[in-house]
């Protein structure tokens, strides 16, 4: 059964021990932040707690909803230790039929449980944490939908931008040039007019996964989400614009994003692994009405070094955009893998090379498709597994050359928040890009030149093999090695 709201989800990690529930009183200010960071970088279970310092009984944070593979499979209805590969075939399954999603009354929408209206208005009544030390300020938004809409067209886009708390009534935000949002906003503000949001906070896991993908432009994360779920998204009106939202959510933020007015925002830890933006003046969000539910549950996410929601679900979910173009060119591609120890600016593509210079062709396809293409392409032959980084690993130490494997370009179109650009760069969104050949090269004899490796798989016959597998637990190992 679809797992269609933050609560469910959460019952679902308790039943599979993949959810800590806090019972004790955590700080808002830094405490939290630094559980969830912790949390990430042991593979920790995610975190509920139940009983914020300053807040109420019932306000609660949740902390690290997807920052491990076992939750994103509980998110997807699979057993907890389903494979990476299964996990990712499922994903691309569903993705390539999306889902558009269904309108339900407000009366039946528990996101409108409580509405609070213009000077009703108070960010500071929800226990926004302050995650990381020397954040510019409490970050309401770290793990949510930013929703907007082309005011000329239907095309609804979802956005994961970060919104960092002001005032009482608004909201700072990072929003970089070229994403959809923003030139959404250019066309409002071309008509001197404030563009209408929604910030959903504490959707439904896949919901929220979808707000961090990349879709096609002219296309809607929301279809994709209803794909992931296998049912259509319900959705609900805002209370002061056209905009829809997940129904499901735990908190809505509704207003305007306002032309020509800017505030301080940031700095802010990010899923680079860095604090690498520096304050600066940034888009406003004015907030006129706030909906939610009883006992809201704030959804956070303390990035920062991997593995976190940020790089495991851009790469369950990247990974087939890579795939799908590299095919579409024409590229012999086994398959494509975005290791999460990465964090996203790191990209492993296995190939059956039918000819020279195919790690080339492959940076040559993917660095046409522009921004958000890691910098650092790894090809590997079709007898390594792009999931396996012992053998990844292996190959690019002893098959890629030093001199003649390395394939360096320079003003390539990349990430603005790569931590290893210059600040010009970053401004502009330029940089470069390197591609490991780790194949080896077609021209050499497979019989005197290649050298054939040592491994299980290939260093035995099949009779042998066979024997040992079967032997195996006999031997006293464990069958799942």
């Amino acid at each position: 059964m679809a797992i269609k709201d933050n609560r469910q989800f959460i019952a679902a990690l308790e039943e599979t021990g993949n959810v800590v529930r806090i019972q004790q009183e955590v700080d808002w200010d830094l405490e939290v932040g630094a559980i969830v960071r912790r949390v990430c970088e042991t593979g920790s279970p995610a975190i509920l707690c139940e009983r914020v310092k300053d807040y109420p009984d019932g306000y609660r944070l949740f902390g690290a909803p997807l920052a491990t593979l076992r939750r994103l499979a509980v998110a997807l209805g699979l057993p907890a230790d389903t494979p990476i590969r299964e996990v990712y075939d499922i994903i691309d399954r569903r993705m390539s039929s999306p889902i558009k999603p269904v309108v339900i009354r407000r009366e039946d929408a528990p996101c409108k449980e409580n509405i609070l209206l213009g000077e009703e208005v108070n960010l500071y009544q929800f226990p926004a944490p302050m995650i990381h030390d020397g954040d510019g300020g409490r970050y309401i938004a770290t793990w949510h939908a930013v929703v907007t809409k082309d005011p000329d067209s239907d095309w609804v886009n979802w956005g994961m931008y970060r919104g960092m708390i002001h005032n009482r009534r608004s909201l700072g935000g990072l929003c970089l040039p070229n994403t959809d949002q923003w030139k959404f906003m250019q066309k409002y503000w071309s008509r001197g007019v404030p563009m209408p949001f929604a910030k959903a906070i504490g959707m439904d896991p896949l919901s929220s996964a979808m707000a961090m993908t990349s879709v096609p432009a002219g296309e809607s994360e929301v279809d994709y989400a209803g794909g992931l779920m296998e049912e259509p998204i319900e959705l609900v009106p805002c209370e002061t614009n056209e905009l829809m939202v997940p129904a499901h959510s735990e908190i809505v933020l509704e207003g305007e994003i306002l032309p020509g007015v800017t505030v301080d925002e940031g700095p802010f830890s990010e899923f680079t692994g860095y604090r690498s933006a520096p304050r600066a003046p940034r888009i406003v969000y004015q907030v006129k009405a706030i909906t939610y539910r009883n006992d809201p549950i704030l959804t956070l996410s303390s990035m920062g070094l991997p593995i976190h929601e940020g790089c495991l679900v851009g790469a369950a979910t990247k990974h087939r955009e890579y795939k799908k173009r590299l095919v579409e060119a024409g590229i012999p591609v086994t398959d494509v893998c975005i290791p999460h120890e990465g964090a996203g600016f790191l990209l492993v593509v296995g190939v059956k090379p039918l000819y020279g210079s195919i790690a080339g062709q492959v940076g040559s396809v993917l660095g046409a498709q522009g921004r958000g293409v890691p910098g650092h392409i790894i090809v590997v032959d079709a007898d390594v597994d792009p999931f396996n980084m012992n053998e990844v690993i292996h190959a690019l130490a002893t098959k890629c050359h030093p001199s003649r494997g390395v394939i360096i370009r320079d003003r390539e179109p990349g990430i603005p928040l790569t931590p290893f650009l210059s600040r010009e760069e970053r401004k502009w969104g330029y940089g470069a890009r390197v591609i490991f050949d780790c194949t080896w090269p077609v021209d050499w004899s497979r019989e005197t030149e290649t050298p054939p490796r040592a491994s299980f798989q290939e260093d035995f016959p099949d009779i042998i093999k066979e024997k040992v597998l079967k032997n195996w637990a006999t031997y006293g190992f464990p069958t799942t090695s």
